[in-house]
Protein backbone atom coordinates (compact mmCIF):
# COMPACT_ATOMS: atom_id res chain seq x y z
CA UNK A 1 0.00 0.00 0.00
CA UNK A 2 1.59 3.68 -0.95
CA UNK A 3 2.62 5.50 1.80
CA UNK A 4 0.43 8.59 2.64
CA UNK A 5 1.92 11.83 2.48
CA UNK A 6 -0.24 15.31 3.04
CA UNK A 7 -0.48 17.61 0.39
CA UNK A 8 -2.65 20.36 -0.87
CA UNK A 9 -5.76 18.41 -0.92
CA UNK A 10 -4.71 15.73 1.49
CA UNK A 11 -4.76 16.02 5.17
CA UNK A 12 -3.92 13.40 7.69
CA UNK A 13 -5.12 13.58 11.36
CA UNK A 14 -4.19 10.74 13.60
CA UNK A 15 -7.30 11.58 15.83
CA UNK A 16 -10.78 13.70 15.57
CA UNK A 17 -9.90 17.61 15.83
CA UNK A 18 -12.02 20.62 15.84
CA UNK A 19 -8.92 22.12 13.29
CA UNK A 20 -9.93 19.77 10.90
CA UNK A 21 -13.09 21.90 10.03
CA UNK A 22 -10.62 24.81 8.78
CA UNK A 23 -9.22 22.06 6.15
CA UNK A 24 -13.08 20.87 5.08
CA UNK A 25 -13.32 24.65 4.69
CA UNK A 26 -10.08 25.31 2.47
CA UNK A 27 -10.72 22.05 0.57
CA UNK A 28 -15.04 23.37 -0.10
CA UNK A 29 -13.01 26.34 -1.57
CA UNK A 30 -10.21 25.46 -3.73
CA UNK A 31 -10.75 21.75 -5.66
CA UNK A 32 -11.75 19.43 -3.36
CA UNK A 33 -9.75 17.05 -0.65
CA UNK A 34 -9.55 14.59 1.53
CA UNK A 35 -8.94 14.19 5.31
CA UNK A 36 -8.37 11.13 6.54
CA UNK A 37 -8.53 10.34 10.22
CA UNK A 38 -6.62 7.93 11.85
CA UNK A 39 -3.42 8.42 9.61
CA UNK A 40 -0.69 10.19 12.14
CA UNK A 41 1.68 13.05 9.88
CA UNK A 42 4.26 10.68 8.78
CA UNK A 43 1.67 8.37 6.93
CA UNK A 44 1.37 5.89 10.08
CA UNK A 45 -1.59 4.15 9.78
CA UNK A 46 -2.49 4.31 13.84
CA UNK A 47 -6.35 3.72 13.27
CA UNK A 48 -9.80 5.03 14.50
CA UNK A 49 -12.32 4.13 16.95
CA UNK A 50 -16.11 4.69 17.28
CA UNK A 51 -16.20 5.81 13.59
CA UNK A 52 -20.05 5.84 13.95
CA UNK A 53 -20.18 8.22 16.30
CA UNK A 54 -17.68 10.58 15.15
CA UNK A 55 -19.38 10.55 11.80
CA UNK A 56 -22.58 11.12 12.99
CA UNK A 57 -21.06 14.07 15.30
CA UNK A 58 -19.16 15.54 11.84
CA UNK A 59 -22.59 15.65 10.04
CA UNK A 60 -24.23 17.15 12.71
CA UNK A 61 -21.45 19.58 12.98
CA UNK A 62 -21.39 20.33 9.14
CA UNK A 63 -24.74 21.65 9.22
CA UNK A 64 -24.12 24.31 11.82
CA UNK A 65 -20.90 25.61 11.44
CA UNK A 66 -20.88 26.24 7.71
CA UNK A 67 -22.26 28.94 5.66
CA UNK A 68 -23.04 27.93 2.72
CA UNK A 69 -23.18 24.18 3.72
CA UNK A 70 -20.23 21.90 2.41
CA UNK A 71 -20.43 18.66 0.78
CA UNK A 72 -18.78 15.78 2.35
CA UNK A 73 -18.80 12.07 1.89
CA UNK A 74 -17.81 9.75 4.42
CA UNK A 75 -15.72 6.29 3.62
CA UNK A 76 -14.59 3.77 5.91
CA UNK A 77 -11.41 2.20 5.00
CA UNK A 78 -9.88 -1.37 6.40
CA UNK A 79 -6.16 -0.85 6.32
CA UNK A 80 -3.78 -3.04 8.61
CA UNK A 81 -7.00 -3.85 9.52
CA UNK A 82 -7.67 -0.91 11.58
CA UNK A 83 -10.28 1.41 10.45
CA UNK A 84 -9.20 5.21 8.67
CA UNK A 85 -12.13 7.06 8.38
CA UNK A 86 -12.18 9.46 4.79
CA UNK A 87 -13.91 12.68 4.38
CA UNK A 88 -13.88 13.27 1.01
CA UNK A 89 -15.11 17.09 0.46
CA UNK A 90 -16.63 18.29 -2.44
CA UNK A 91 -15.15 21.45 -4.55
CA UNK A 92 -18.70 23.83 -3.80
CA UNK A 93 -20.91 25.02 -6.02
CA UNK A 94 -21.69 28.26 -3.54
CA UNK A 95 -18.02 29.28 -2.57
CA UNK A 96 -16.47 30.37 -0.43
CA UNK A 97 -17.88 28.42 2.50
CA UNK A 98 -17.30 29.50 5.83
CA UNK A 99 -16.04 27.89 9.40
CA UNK A 100 -17.05 30.10 12.10
CA UNK A 101 -17.32 33.32 9.77
CA UNK A 102 -14.09 32.71 8.06
CA UNK A 103 -13.38 31.01 4.75
CA UNK A 104 -9.95 28.88 4.64
CA UNK A 105 -7.54 28.33 1.73
CA UNK A 106 -4.86 25.53 1.55
CA UNK A 107 -0.83 27.01 1.44
CA UNK A 108 0.53 23.50 0.64
CA UNK A 109 0.22 21.59 2.99
CA UNK A 110 -1.04 24.06 5.48
CA UNK A 111 -4.47 25.67 6.15
CA UNK A 112 -4.91 29.51 6.26
CA UNK A 113 -7.67 32.46 6.18
CA UNK A 114 -7.77 33.31 2.97
CA UNK A 115 -6.36 36.81 2.27
CA UNK A 116 -9.03 39.68 0.98
CA UNK A 117 -8.25 39.84 -2.51
CA UNK A 118 -8.66 36.04 -3.16
CA UNK A 119 -11.93 35.98 -0.76
CA UNK A 120 -13.31 38.82 -3.23
CA UNK A 121 -12.03 36.70 -6.69
CA UNK A 122 -14.16 33.92 -5.11
CA UNK A 123 -17.12 35.48 -4.22
CA UNK A 124 -16.77 36.99 -7.85
CA UNK A 125 -16.40 33.81 -9.19
CA UNK A 126 -19.28 32.38 -7.77
CA UNK A 127 -21.33 34.66 -9.39
CA UNK A 128 -19.56 34.36 -12.22
CA UNK A 129 -18.89 37.91 -12.35
CA UNK A 130 -14.91 39.23 -13.49
CA UNK A 131 -13.78 42.02 -11.53
CA UNK A 132 -14.06 44.77 -14.42
CA UNK A 133 -18.27 44.07 -14.03
CA UNK A 134 -18.36 44.89 -10.86
CA UNK A 135 -20.14 48.06 -11.01
CA UNK A 136 -18.82 51.50 -9.14
CA UNK A 137 -19.61 54.81 -7.69
CA UNK A 138 -17.60 56.85 -10.40
CA UNK A 139 -19.47 59.33 -11.68
CA UNK A 140 -17.20 61.76 -12.90
CA UNK A 141 -15.00 59.41 -15.78
CA UNK A 142 -14.35 60.69 -19.23
CA UNK A 143 -13.64 59.09 -22.47
CA UNK A 144 -12.03 61.55 -24.32
CA UNK A 145 -9.15 59.11 -25.47
CA UNK A 146 -11.73 55.84 -25.58
CA UNK A 147 -13.70 58.15 -28.08
CA UNK A 148 -10.82 59.20 -30.27
CA UNK A 149 -9.74 55.72 -30.88
CA UNK A 150 -13.96 54.72 -31.36
CA UNK A 151 -14.18 57.41 -33.76
CA UNK A 152 -10.91 56.26 -35.89
CA UNK A 153 -11.39 52.74 -35.44
CA UNK A 154 -15.69 52.30 -35.77
CA UNK A 155 -16.57 55.33 -37.45
CA UNK A 156 -18.40 56.51 -34.09
CA UNK A 157 -19.78 59.94 -34.16
CA UNK A 158 -20.35 60.66 -30.21
CA UNK A 159 -19.65 58.49 -27.10
CA UNK A 160 -22.01 58.80 -24.67
CA UNK A 161 -24.44 57.00 -22.49
CA UNK A 162 -25.78 54.42 -25.04
CA UNK A 163 -22.57 53.62 -26.93
CA UNK A 164 -21.36 53.15 -23.00
CA UNK A 165 -24.12 50.36 -22.42
CA UNK A 166 -23.86 49.26 -25.83
CA UNK A 167 -19.77 48.08 -25.19
CA UNK A 168 -20.67 47.03 -21.53
CA UNK A 169 -19.17 49.72 -19.77
CA UNK A 170 -22.31 51.03 -18.36
CA UNK A 171 -26.04 49.49 -17.00
CA UNK A 172 -28.65 51.34 -15.50
CA UNK A 173 -26.41 54.27 -15.86
CA UNK A 174 -23.76 53.16 -13.26
CA UNK A 175 -20.32 52.32 -14.96
CA UNK A 176 -18.41 49.65 -14.09
CA UNK A 177 -14.62 48.71 -13.59
CA UNK A 178 -14.38 48.32 -17.47
CA UNK A 179 -15.31 51.89 -17.53
CA UNK A 180 -12.98 52.86 -14.88
CA UNK A 181 -9.65 51.07 -16.50
CA UNK A 182 -10.57 52.90 -19.54
CA UNK A 183 -11.47 56.04 -18.82
CA UNK A 184 -8.72 58.95 -18.75
CA UNK A 185 -9.56 59.79 -14.91
CA UNK A 186 -10.10 56.58 -13.43
CA UNK A 187 -6.61 56.54 -11.38
CA UNK A 188 -7.23 53.37 -10.51
CA UNK A 189 -4.20 52.56 -8.00
CA UNK A 190 -2.93 49.31 -9.32
CA UNK A 191 -3.74 49.79 -13.21
CA UNK A 192 -0.59 51.16 -14.20
CA UNK A 193 2.34 50.14 -16.48
CA UNK A 194 6.13 50.04 -14.93
CA UNK A 195 9.02 50.05 -17.88
CA UNK A 196 12.11 49.89 -17.52
CA UNK A 197 15.13 50.12 -20.59
CA UNK A 198 18.22 48.44 -19.18
CA UNK A 199 21.67 48.62 -20.25
CA UNK A 200 23.46 45.41 -19.83
CA UNK A 201 26.59 46.14 -17.16
CA UNK A 202 24.89 46.34 -13.80
CA UNK A 203 21.64 46.49 -14.56
CA UNK A 204 21.86 50.57 -14.83
CA UNK A 205 18.96 52.01 -16.39
CA UNK A 206 18.71 53.57 -19.76
CA UNK A 207 15.23 54.88 -19.32
CA UNK A 208 12.64 54.57 -17.18
CA UNK A 209 8.74 55.11 -17.93
CA UNK A 210 5.79 54.94 -15.58
CA UNK A 211 2.21 54.57 -17.77
CA UNK A 212 -0.42 55.64 -14.81
CA UNK A 213 -3.71 57.96 -14.85
CA UNK A 214 -4.51 57.51 -17.70
CA UNK A 215 -7.00 55.22 -20.42
CA UNK A 216 -5.42 51.46 -20.37
CA UNK A 217 -5.97 51.50 -24.03
CA UNK A 218 -3.72 53.98 -24.21
CA UNK A 219 -1.18 52.49 -22.62
CA UNK A 220 -1.39 49.76 -25.38
CA UNK A 221 -0.37 52.09 -28.59
CA UNK A 222 2.16 54.03 -26.44
CA UNK A 223 4.13 50.66 -25.60
CA UNK A 224 4.04 49.87 -29.21
CA UNK A 225 5.60 53.27 -29.95
CA UNK A 226 8.30 52.09 -27.12
CA UNK A 227 9.19 49.02 -28.49
CA UNK A 228 9.82 49.92 -32.35
CA UNK A 229 11.79 52.91 -30.64
CA UNK A 230 14.59 50.61 -28.95
CA UNK A 231 13.93 47.58 -31.21
CA UNK A 232 13.56 48.40 -34.77
CA UNK A 233 13.60 45.86 -37.97
CA UNK A 234 17.08 45.68 -39.05
CA UNK A 235 17.97 46.39 -42.57
CA UNK A 236 20.63 43.47 -42.94
CA UNK A 237 23.01 43.07 -46.07
CA UNK A 238 22.75 39.69 -47.46
CA UNK A 239 23.52 38.67 -51.23
CA UNK A 240 22.00 39.05 -53.68
CA UNK A 241 20.05 42.03 -51.93
CA UNK A 242 19.16 43.35 -48.74
CA UNK A 243 17.08 41.69 -46.04
CA UNK A 244 14.59 42.90 -42.98
CA UNK A 245 14.49 41.16 -39.75
CA UNK A 246 12.75 41.71 -36.80
CA UNK A 247 14.96 41.62 -33.73
CA UNK A 248 11.88 40.53 -31.34
CA UNK A 249 8.72 39.94 -33.62
CA UNK A 250 6.47 42.78 -33.26
CA UNK A 251 3.04 40.64 -33.16
CA UNK A 252 4.62 38.55 -30.26
CA UNK A 253 5.05 41.73 -27.95
CA UNK A 254 1.58 43.14 -28.94
CA UNK A 255 -0.01 39.83 -27.84
CA UNK A 256 2.42 39.54 -24.72
CA UNK A 257 1.36 43.29 -23.79
CA UNK A 258 -2.32 42.57 -24.38
CA UNK A 259 -2.36 39.72 -22.15
CA UNK A 260 -0.67 42.10 -19.50
CA UNK A 261 -3.57 44.42 -19.87
CA UNK A 262 -6.32 42.50 -20.55
CA UNK A 263 -5.92 39.40 -18.43
CA UNK A 264 -4.52 40.51 -15.29
CA UNK A 265 -5.42 39.88 -12.15
CA UNK A 266 -6.55 43.48 -11.04
CA UNK A 267 -7.62 42.62 -7.48
CA UNK A 268 -3.75 42.45 -7.01
CA UNK A 269 -1.89 45.83 -5.64
CA UNK A 270 0.73 46.06 -8.29
CA UNK A 271 0.97 46.55 -11.68
CA UNK A 272 2.37 45.15 -15.17
CA UNK A 273 6.36 45.61 -15.06
CA UNK A 274 8.00 45.67 -18.32
CA UNK A 275 12.05 45.67 -18.59
CA UNK A 276 13.67 46.32 -22.07
CA UNK A 277 17.07 44.60 -22.43
CA UNK A 278 19.27 44.18 -25.46
CA UNK A 279 18.70 40.87 -25.38
CA UNK A 280 15.27 40.75 -24.60
CA UNK A 281 12.07 41.34 -22.99
CA UNK A 282 10.32 40.62 -20.29
CA UNK A 283 6.61 41.06 -19.28
CA UNK A 284 5.30 40.36 -15.97
CA UNK A 285 1.75 40.39 -15.64
CA UNK A 286 0.04 40.41 -12.08
CA UNK A 287 -2.10 37.62 -11.41
CA UNK A 288 -1.38 33.10 -11.63
CA UNK A 289 -3.67 31.04 -14.38
CA UNK A 290 -7.40 31.94 -14.35
CA UNK A 291 -9.03 28.93 -12.22
CA UNK A 292 -9.77 26.22 -15.04
CA UNK A 293 -6.66 26.38 -16.92
CA UNK A 294 -3.83 24.29 -16.36
CA UNK A 295 -0.21 25.12 -17.17
CA UNK A 296 -0.29 22.34 -20.25
CA UNK A 297 -3.81 23.76 -21.74
CA UNK A 298 -2.33 27.38 -21.40
CA UNK A 299 0.65 27.00 -23.42
CA UNK A 300 -1.16 25.21 -25.89
CA UNK A 301 -2.82 27.98 -26.76
CA UNK A 302 -5.90 25.48 -25.78
CA UNK A 303 -9.43 26.91 -24.23
CA UNK A 304 -9.57 30.63 -22.71
CA UNK A 305 -11.11 31.76 -19.83
CA UNK A 306 -11.54 35.49 -19.86
CA UNK A 307 -10.16 36.97 -16.55
CA UNK A 308 -11.86 40.22 -17.43
CA UNK A 309 -14.61 39.71 -20.25
CA UNK A 310 -16.05 43.56 -20.66
CA UNK A 311 -12.38 44.78 -21.30
CA UNK A 312 -11.56 41.87 -23.44
CA UNK A 313 -14.52 42.81 -25.40
CA UNK A 314 -13.80 46.27 -26.22
CA UNK A 315 -10.44 45.34 -27.57
CA UNK A 316 -11.78 43.03 -29.65
CA UNK A 317 -14.77 45.62 -30.93
CA UNK A 318 -11.75 47.66 -31.69
CA UNK A 319 -9.93 44.91 -34.17
CA UNK A 320 -6.73 44.75 -31.71
CA UNK A 321 -7.74 41.34 -30.58
CA UNK A 322 -8.54 39.08 -33.42
CA UNK A 323 -9.83 36.33 -31.71
CA UNK A 324 -10.53 35.05 -28.45
CA UNK A 325 -8.07 32.91 -26.25
CA UNK A 326 -5.13 32.78 -29.35
CA UNK A 327 -2.70 34.93 -27.70
CA UNK A 328 0.00 32.37 -26.80
CA UNK A 329 -0.58 30.50 -30.13
CA UNK A 330 0.24 33.52 -31.56
CA UNK A 331 3.70 34.82 -29.42
CA UNK A 332 4.79 30.93 -30.00
CA UNK A 333 3.91 30.81 -33.60
CA UNK A 334 5.75 34.59 -33.90
CA UNK A 335 8.92 32.87 -33.15
CA UNK A 336 8.27 29.89 -35.13
CA UNK A 337 10.66 30.65 -38.42
CA UNK A 338 13.60 31.44 -36.18
CA UNK A 339 16.16 29.92 -33.95
CA UNK A 340 14.44 31.27 -30.73
CA UNK A 341 11.61 30.83 -29.05
CA UNK A 342 9.62 32.80 -26.12
CA UNK A 343 9.54 31.32 -21.95
CA UNK A 344 6.77 31.66 -19.83
CA UNK A 345 7.02 31.10 -16.16
CA UNK A 346 3.75 30.53 -14.49
CA UNK A 347 3.82 31.44 -10.82
CA UNK A 348 0.69 31.13 -8.17
CA UNK A 349 0.34 35.17 -8.39
CA UNK A 350 2.44 36.34 -11.61
CA UNK A 351 2.85 35.67 -15.03
CA UNK A 352 5.82 36.36 -17.12
CA UNK A 353 6.82 35.93 -20.99
CA UNK A 354 10.39 36.43 -21.75
CA UNK A 355 10.86 37.17 -25.95
CA UNK A 356 14.17 37.15 -26.58
CA UNK A 357 16.14 38.89 -29.66
CA UNK A 358 16.75 36.66 -32.23
CA UNK A 359 20.01 36.00 -33.31
CA UNK A 360 22.02 38.39 -30.63
CA UNK A 361 25.44 37.62 -30.04
CA UNK A 362 25.72 36.55 -26.57
CA UNK A 363 29.54 35.68 -26.95
CA UNK A 364 30.61 38.74 -27.75
CA UNK A 365 29.87 39.92 -23.67
CA UNK A 366 32.12 39.13 -21.31
CA UNK A 367 31.26 35.71 -20.18
CA UNK A 368 29.94 36.40 -16.68
CA UNK A 369 27.30 39.19 -18.63
CA UNK A 370 27.07 36.38 -21.13
CA UNK A 371 25.91 33.83 -18.98
CA UNK A 372 23.44 36.01 -17.08
CA UNK A 373 21.98 37.55 -19.64
CA UNK A 374 21.04 34.22 -21.86
CA UNK A 375 19.43 33.11 -18.06
CA UNK A 376 17.06 35.55 -18.32
CA UNK A 377 16.25 35.72 -21.63
CA UNK A 378 16.00 31.54 -21.49
CA UNK A 379 14.96 30.32 -17.99
CA UNK A 380 15.39 26.74 -17.54
CA UNK A 381 18.65 26.78 -20.20
CA UNK A 382 20.50 23.32 -20.22
CA UNK A 383 24.87 23.59 -20.12
CA UNK A 384 25.19 21.83 -23.64
CA UNK A 385 22.61 25.36 -24.83
CA UNK A 386 24.70 27.34 -23.12
CA UNK A 387 27.81 25.81 -24.29
CA UNK A 388 26.62 26.67 -28.03
CA UNK A 389 25.24 29.80 -27.78
CA UNK A 390 28.31 31.59 -25.27
CA UNK A 391 30.92 29.76 -26.88
CA UNK A 392 32.17 28.42 -23.81
CA UNK A 393 34.42 25.41 -22.98
CA UNK A 394 32.31 23.41 -21.01
CA UNK A 395 34.42 22.75 -18.02
CA UNK A 396 35.11 26.77 -17.84
CA UNK A 397 31.17 27.06 -17.94
CA UNK A 398 30.97 24.74 -15.23
CA UNK A 399 32.91 26.27 -12.87
CA UNK A 400 31.35 29.90 -13.74
CA UNK A 401 27.49 28.29 -13.55
CA UNK A 402 28.86 26.92 -9.64
CA UNK A 403 30.81 30.13 -9.00
CA UNK A 404 27.26 31.76 -9.52
CA UNK A 405 25.00 28.90 -7.56
CA UNK A 406 27.61 29.78 -4.68
CA UNK A 407 26.94 33.29 -4.71
CA UNK A 408 22.73 32.83 -4.83
CA UNK A 409 22.65 34.03 -8.54
CA UNK A 410 21.43 31.16 -9.91
CA UNK A 411 20.08 27.74 -9.64
CA UNK A 412 19.90 24.61 -11.07
CA UNK A 413 17.23 21.40 -11.09
CA UNK A 414 17.15 17.87 -12.44
CA UNK A 415 20.21 16.07 -12.72
CA UNK A 416 22.45 14.10 -15.10
CA UNK A 417 22.40 15.41 -18.73
CA UNK A 418 18.59 17.19 -17.65
CA UNK A 419 20.65 19.37 -15.45
CA UNK A 420 19.09 22.92 -16.31
CA UNK A 421 20.42 26.49 -14.71
CA UNK A 422 17.60 29.49 -13.97
CA UNK A 423 18.23 32.89 -12.11
CA UNK A 424 17.46 33.23 -8.65
CA UNK A 425 17.38 37.17 -8.29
Amino acid sequence: MAKFIESKNVELKRAFSLNMYKTISAFSNLNGGSVYIGIDDDGKIVGVENIKKIKLDIENTINDVFVPRVTVEFITHKMDNKDVLELKVKKGNKRPHFYKNIAYTRTDTSTVPMDHNTLTRLMLSSENIGFDEVETNRSDLTFDYLEKVLKESLGLKELNKSSLTTLGLMKNGICNNSAVLLSDNGNMKNSYVDLAKFKISNDVFEDRIMLDNASCLSYYFELLEIFNKYYPTLSLVSVPKRIEREQIPFGAFKEAILNAIIHRDYLINRGVQISMYEYGIEINSPGGLPEGINETVYLSGGTSILRNKTLASVFFRLGIIEQFGTGIKRIISNYSDTDEKPSFVIEDYQLKIILPVIGYEYHKLNEEEGILAYLRSHPNATRAEMEKKLHIEKTSLLRKLNSFIEKGLIKKRGSGPNINYYLYL
